[in-house]
């Protein structure tokens, strides 16, 4: 027992502490994360339909999605987009039902709010509610300019810059678990594997090409295609090769625990040379050296059936960044056996298990989020079954597949079906559900305000939350403005 209760202090896992470190480990965990299909953050009107975008965007919300929906007809001669923003929170590791019931402490005798104390159950009940390994992650977006000029002969074109950043982490439960139940005299041996963080931030420079093909093609109507060249510049990668380990106590020869454990992991990062001056709010050079480069292609194909239903298809995000500036990575392999916490030796040995060995690195790649996109939608006024709808009503379906899991991606397919009516001309309202790409059901709503000359959009995709918010774990919201010709 004493050697046990050694571990523990050297350790300092006393249950209070615990606590307040559990907390503090989960409010962060809550404020940085999410994981849903990369990209369409910026078009807002899509947002709004749960990111319903490929087969019925215009004009500037064409870049990135399908560059052929630049060729479509529009009322639109020049479409401008300035500033528009999108960003995505969520934590699949506790949602609020957790947060409320166990981390907002219950009344005190002075009716004062204090720390709840959590017997071996409530602990048990905390570890069934959350997920294995679970993710968390930000996602955002912003489009610092992007402009389409349309004609109905020459076709669209444009150009686009936008900005990508996000954070992303895997951890497993076994983390809160070890927190919680301590190092138990039993032993027990937690498993850290797949452990794994991530981080980006990259631009796109974007130029891109839509018209009408000069041939009809049986049973389509009107068939479009497009293509999009992409200069990329990356700022900031971090990333986890591997991590595998593990850490507990189990018993030895004598009946006493020994901490035992192991680790083997590789991480990478670089950043360009700017980023000590963000750090220390110096920064304002917004088209800084990059330390990465690469390039990307879109393809795309549009077509208008006979019967007034919009068909598309494209493959966006070919590509990679190579990462070539101030490389550095951090790796780390060995095992750890400590009797005696108070032992120099052995904690050092423990030391140099998990932080490793950081060392100059040699050039890296990372692959684009390449996705396969496939859409439909039908406006209520083109086909037949729906004219007698007051107002027009913008019907829309979509299907994205990622190809791998890179910068963000998924490689789960994602399905959304979205809506926009317009009752009011000036002020489409916009709803839709979406399920798979990395993440839950989620119901999105929007509303917009189309002026002559001017359009703001609003979107999120957790309007669930209104009616079910014990099962909030997500916050997302958009907003964009455009000018028109």
């Amino acid at each position: 027992m004493k050697t046990l209760h050694s571990v523990s202090l050297a350790f300092s896992l006393h249950n209070r502490r615990v606590r307040g470190i559990l907390c503090s480990v989960l409010t962060t965990v809550v404020l940085t994360g999410a994981y849903a299909q990369v990209g369409d953050r910026t078009k807002v009107r899509a947002v709004g339909m749960a990111r319903t975008v490929n087969a019925n965007t215009l004009g500037v919300d064409a870049f990135g999605v399908n560059p052929a929906n630049l060729g479509l007809p529009s009322n639109r001669t020049i479409d401008i987009g300035i500033a528009n923003v999108g960003f995505h929170v969520k934590s699949e590791l506790i949602n609020y039902e957790i947060y409320q019931k166990y981390f907002t402490g219950v009344p005190g005798a002075n009716g004062e709010r204090v720390a709840m104390e959590l017997t071996d159950q409530d602990k048990e009940d905390l570890m069934a509610m959350m997920a294995d390994d679970g993710e968390t992650r930000f996602d955002g977006e912003l489009n610092l300019f992007s402009l389409a000029l349309c004609h109905p002969v020459v076709g669209g074109l444009g150009v686009s810059i936008n900005e990508h950043v996000g954070v992303r982490n895997f951890l497993t439960k076994n983390y809160f678990r070890m927190a919680l139940f301590l190092l138990p005299q039993e032993g027990a041996l937690y498993d850290l594997s797949g452990t794994s963080f991530e981080g980006w931030w990259w631009r796109d420079y974007n130029f891109s090409y839509g018209r009408k093909l000069p041939f009809t093609i049986p049973f389509f109507k009107e068939t479009y295609f497009g293509f999009s060249v992409k200069f990329i510049r990356g700022y900031g990668y971090f990333g986890t090769d591997y991590y595998r380990s593990k850490f507990g106590t189990e018993l030895g020869p004598n009946g006493l625990p020994t901490i035992k454990g192991s680790s083997e992991f590789l991480v990478r990062r670089t950043g360009a040379d700017f980023l000590p001056d963000l750090a220390d709010g110096e920064f304002s050079n917004p088209f800084p050296d990059p330390a990465g480069k690469g390039r990307g292609l879109d393809f795309g194909l549009a077509a208008e059936l006979n019967n007034g239903i919009h068909l598309s298809a494209g493959v966006v995000n070919i590509g990679s960044i190579t990462w070539e500036e101030n490389v550095r990575e951090t790796e780390g392999a060995g095992e750890i056996s400590i009797s005696n916490p108070l032992d120099m030796a052995g904690r050092d040995s423990l030391e140099q298990a998990f932080s490793g060995i950081d060392r100059v690195g040699a050039p890296f790649t990372t692959n684009l989020p390449t996705q396969l996109r496939f859409g439909a939608s039908m406006w209520s006024d083109e086909v037949a079954f729906l004219q007698w709808l007051p107002g027009r009503m913008m019907l829309a379906f979509d299907y994205t597949q990622g190809l791998n899991s890179s910068l963000g991606n998924s490689t789960t397919p994602r399905l959304s079906v979205g809506t926009e009516y317009r009752l009011i001309p000036l002020l489409p309202l916009r709803t839709g559900i979406a399920v798979g790409g990395g993440d839950k059901f989620r119901w999105a709503a929007g509303l917009g305000l189309d002026l002559y000359v001017l359009t703001l959009d609003f979107g999120t995709e957790n309007i669930g939350v209104l009616f079910s918010p014990d099962s909030f774990s997500m916050f997302e919201f958009s907003f964009a403005m455009r000018i028109k010709v």
